[in-house]
């Protein structure tokens, strides 16, 4: 069990409500929702009676709740005791990521990083792989993250950070057959996609996926936004194909919908990118791993929307 799923907790035990935690602890709602329902579910207890007007704690949820702040107290003498031996890491990160992680990691790891490195000068740039791949390759970023398939020189070195699950986006408004594991393509073709364009990673791979399983795509759209990509789904009968971590926002509710494809499931892994010549310093290795942390957690939540 993780620290934020004891902080979430307490929070909404505190607050009695989800909606009022939201700003205690700088989280979404829905963010805060999966993380207690992930406790619940991994325990087979139940830790809150819900309702309209808010929630109340459960005997567990009591009992849970005193256990959960002597661990955060705990936790928190730790921290400022190391933080009060460790030398101040000061100079200037730059990070370049794609929209993947931009769209629902990045939150969060940037409020940590700005609260634990506050002396630390930041930049992020958010392009596709091949553009990170160069600004790498010739320096002008610490570190990229990029699909774990893409081709790399002698120059670069990579660090796997995790496997995701490919997603089908479609339109709340639509009704699209699910099962336990997903959406099987075959059963809702013919399919309207809009797909990224020829020069991203992940378009050869989905391509492949769909000649492999015979899937049936009448239309195809090139749409190189994501912001666009994401707005054309949620007001048409169009869909797309995105990593799971995307699609976090979209799993409580809203204008979107969002299930693994399966049988069979398409995978994407994460890899981090530097130059040989040029290590990781003290600060980018400091957001490297606040990075890898907040990835961790966001990968563990199963890419499902709610029903």
């Amino acid at each position: 069990m993780k620290l934020q799923q004891l902080r979430y907790f307490v929070a909404v035990y505190e607050q009695g409500s989800f909606s009022a935690a939201v700003d205690k602890v700088h989280a979404t709602q829905s963010g805060l929702s999966m993380h207690v329902s992930q406790i619940e579910k991994r325990y087979d207890v139940s830790l809150f009676n819900r309702s309209s007007s808010g929630v109340t704690p459960t005997e567990v949820g009591r009992a849970f709740y005193k256990e959960a702040v002597k661990v955060l107290a705990a936790a928190r003498v730790a921290e400022e005791r190391l933080q009060s031996l460790s030398k101040t890491v000061v100079g200037h990160v730059h990070v370049g990521l794609m929209p993947t992680f931009t769209r629902a990691v990045l939150t969060a790891v940037l409020k940590r990083f700005s609260r634990e490195y506050p002396e630390v000068r930041l930049s992020i740039s958010e392009s596709y792989s091949g553009i990170l791949l160069q600004e790498v390759r010739e320096g002008r970023l610490d570190f990229g993250v990029v699909p774990a398939f893409v081709d790399l020189d002698d120059s670069l070195i990579s660090k796997r950070m995790g496997t995701d699950q490919e997603c089908l986006v479609w339109s709340s408004g639509r009704e699209i057959p699910r099962t336990k594991n997903g959406v099987v393509l075959g059963e809702v073709s013919p399919l309207r996609l809009v797909l990224p364009g020829a020069g991203n990673a992940r378009r050869r791979r989905i391509e492949n996926y769909l000649t492999a399983n015979q899937i049936n795509v009448t239309d195809l759209m090139e749409l190189d936004t994501m912001h666009g990509t994401l707005d054309m789904v949620a007001n048409s009968d169009w869909v797309t194909v995105l990593p799971g971590i995307m699609c976090l926002p979209d799993l409580d509710g809203g204008p979107r919908q969002v299930a693994p494809l399966a049988d069979p499931p398409l995978v994407v892994d994460y890899m981090r990118i530097e130059t040989r010549k040029r290590p990781l310093n003290a600060a980018s290795q400091a957001f490297a791993d606040i990075l890898q942390e907040e990835l961790n957690s966001a990968l563990e939540i199963d890419p499902f929307s709610h029903e």
